[in-house]
């Protein structure tokens, strides 16, 4: 009903306009009021065309709060709910269109949810299926379907979702200061799958991470290179899972204006992420006569590592995406939330660090491997600074080898110089100085950030 009356309303400006151009109009003021179409005449149509374009306006009020649904009420019509039927891209460059059907995301799934959470898994199930289809559309053989349908299984989920979910809780957060509204089910379906575009990525980075580090748990299970039907071929289901990422985008924005910049900011943090894997890995690497060369270990390099390994796709994407989506247009914006997104991530990987020394393998789900793999941690910056001669002696006489007793020197190396408690301290001021930041703040809400720091505040997983 609202949308027919959107429609009358637009249709009947245009043609009061294109009949005024012809004349028409006149004719029939001149017969029916008997004077020609001066200044009365401009006025009646002016009158005319306020008239449809506050019922299209009313209208148009009426369908945004229909639209606005509860988005816990049970067992919405998603058919009812939908306001948009995406167009298919006018090119396909050749190849089959995939396009996915906005009608099949499951909305009444996603209205039950008692959380983010719940309704975030809600969507993964047909996000896979229509990849899958995509595969099928593509002449994939049904053992290639099905081999890609375990490693997503295997790679994408049990993880906590935390930079997925915070896609959704960043649009309902912009949406809420910006329009002073929730997010509708389609709204909090699509902020999903921009979620799980960057589980996606989490996955393809995690699959190769662990095959160059050699590590042996993800999870709380084996690696995925480590199931011994997989090994090496884990290396191209990284690409696999890299490419799925890309699809996400196509399938369900392709039709998009932002189309473009999603496409970019996801390239671009990409590209900066394998950069921060490739100084990682090559100083680690770095070996000077058979002992570790710590001559570039210091927080300079760490910091350029942190930033490009873990804070662009662990905190500025996921707030990026929701900035793109809410329409958020100003370069000082975005500028503002790199820079908190780096110093947020500088925080989070220092306590990753921390965790994979002193962290229960239990609760982190994985067995810490730093230590023999010579990274340039924050436990062994802190260490290099903190040491004296002596212990610098039986730093570099231990670390990076891949021997228990070895391994075993260096953190009782980290307990007399006290490191535990030297990161509690960092911790207590980086926090500080995150809401020292956040007070500061007047481009973007506050909230935006508040969700992301609240998550990583003394976590111990």
């Amino acid at each position: 009903m609202t949308n027919l009356l959107v429609l009358h309303g637009a249709t009947v400006a245009v043609a009061t306009s294109a009949l005024w151009n012809t004349g028409l109009i006149g004719q029939l003021v001149e017969i029916f009021l008997n004077q020609p179409p001066t200044a009365l005449m401009a006025l009646f149509v002016l009158l005319l065309m306020l008239v449809h374009f506050i019922v299209a306006f009313t209208a148009t009020h009426l369908a945004e709060k229909e639209d606005q649904e509860d988005p816990e009420e049970s067992e919405p019509s998603s058919k009812r709910r939908m306001t948009w039927i995406p167009e298919a891209p006018e090119r396909n460059l050749g190849m089959e269109p995939d396009m996915f059907d906005p009608t099949d995301y499951p909305l009444a799934a996603i209205a039950r949810a008692n959380d983010d959470k719940e309704s975030f898994l809600a969507l993964y199930p047909c996000l896979k299926d229509s990849l899958l289809q995509s595969m099928e559309d593509s002449d994939m053989p049904p053992e290639a379907v099905e081999w890609a349908r375990e490693a997503l299984d295997y790679t994408v989920l049990g993880g906590k979702c935390n930079r997925g979910i915070t896609v959704v809780t960043v649009h309902r957060a912009l949406t809420r200061a910006q329009q002073g509204r929730n997010l509708t089910l389609i709204e909090v379906a699509r902020a999903g799958v921009l979620g799980w575009a960057i589980e996606f990525l989490q996955a393809f980075f995690l699959v190769a991470d662990d095959i160059m580090d050699d590590s042996q748990t993800r999870r709380g299970q084996p690696c995925w290179y480590k199931v011994p039907k997989v090994g090496m071929i884990a290396i191209n289901d990284s690409f696999l899972l890299e490419s799925f990422v890309f699809s996400l985008l196509r399938q369900h924005f392709g039709h998009e204006d932002y189309y473009s910049d999603l496409m970019d900011l996801f390239v671009r943090v990409t590209q900066k992420t394998v950069f921060g894997q490739l100084l990682d890995t090559t100083l680690a690497a770095s070996v000077h006569e058979g002992a570790v060369d710590f001559s570039r270990y210091n927080m300079d390099t760490y910091s350029t590592i942190v930033n490009y390994k873990t804070a662009f796709y662990t905190f500025y994407l996921p707030v990026a995406i929701g900035m793109i989506t809410s329409g958020v247009k100003d370069e000082a914006s975005f500028t503002l939330a790199k820079n908190i997104c780096c110093q947020m991530g500088h925080y989070f990987q220092v306590q990753d660090d921390f965790l994979d020394c002193y962290g229960d393998v239990e609760t982190i789900g994985k067995v810490g491997t730093d230590i023999q793999d010579n990274k340039c941690s924050w436990l062994v910056v802190q260490a290099l600074e903190l040491a004296n001669p002596a212990q610098l002696k039986i730093l570099k006489e231990n670390y990076g080898e891949d021997n228990p007793k070895k391994i075993d020197k260096v953190k009782e190396l980290f307990k007399t110089l006290k490191l535990e408690k030297v990161f509690r301290d960092f911790e207590e001021q980086s926090y500080k100085e995150i809401q020292q930041e956040l007070d500061k703040l007047k481009l973007i809400p506050r909230d935006v950030f508040e969700i992301l720091l609240k998550k990583i505040y003394k976590r111990d997983k």
